[in-house]
């Protein structure tokens, strides 16, 4: 969920779908931050952050795909 996994993704995704690759924060709702961090080298307070962020772009995602499909 950084931008090594992101490169990743796009060397891999063929060319007719890197459209859809997007970075999983795009989808917060209420943070603001262009990559989910790791979270080993921040101690405790890096992990509590971490499940911030993933919980908010979890629930964006979920809007996002409830979205598509109404």
């Amino acid at each position: 969920m950084d931008w090594d996994n992101l490169a990743l993704v796009q060397l891999e995704c063929p060319a007719e779908h890197q459209h859809k690759v997007r970075r999983f924060t795009e989808f917060c709702l209420q943070f603001d931050s262009p990559v989910v961090p790791d979270p080993y080298y921040s101690g405790k307070d890096g992990f509590e952050q971490v499940l911030d962020l993933v919980e908010d772009a979890s629930e964006g995602l979920l809007q996002h795909v409830r979205a598509q499909v109404s």
